[in-house]
């Protein structure tokens, strides 16, 4: 091998090693860019999941006892939070961008409804649990399971709202 050899192959080993760094800094500035276009898809996945799951759960009697304020506590917000962080991250993607308080209005809203949602949830949940009559127990875990999302999305909500007013950063 002669030292050519040897000098151009530590300059490709140098250029390898020179790569991950740069491609590491435009990683960081994708995720430093876009952070908050994650987070609300990830809140718009969360609030999906859980309305399918209480859809389900609903149809089994003595779950929540039809009492229609608190079927309307959980749909209210569920579908209005789809509906809201839906528009928000196609308004983003068409170059849109609320304001950094408007977001953390959103978010704040956000947790409080889905932490209500869930109370509800968990209120009935207990009350017809020790009823007399019980439905399957596929019912009570699709119950739980919806209740337990909107806790998780009440808490990316508020990790949102944190990091909104942390970074004063434009949705």
């Amino acid at each position: 091998m002669s030292a050519g050899d040897r000098e151009a192959e530590a300059q490709a080993k140098k250029g390898e090693e020179g790569a991950a760094p740069e491609r590491d800094s435009r990683a960081a500035a994708a995720l430093k860019q876009y952070w908050c276009l994650g987070l609300r898809a990830v809140e718009l996945v969360i609030a999906v999941i859980a309305i399918g799951l209480i859809v389900g759960a609903l149809y089994s009697p003595q779950v929540v006892e039809r009492n229609i304020q608190h079927i309307a506590v959980i749909y209210s917000a569920y579908s209005s939070f789809i509906i809201i962080t839906g528009v928000l991250i196609i308004a983003r993607l068409l170059g849109e961008s609320a304001g950094w308080r408007t977001s953390i209005g959103f978010s704040v809203i956000g947790a409080i409804m889905f932490t209500a949602a869930a109370a509800v949830i968990f209120y009935d949940w207990h009350r017809s649990y020790y009823a007399n009559q019980r439905p399957n127990k596929q019912a009570y875990d699709l119950l739980i399971t919806s209740g337990v999302f909107g806790i998780i999305n009440a808490v990316v909500f508020l990790v949102h709202a944190f990091l909104t007013f942390r970074k004063e950063a434009e949705y």
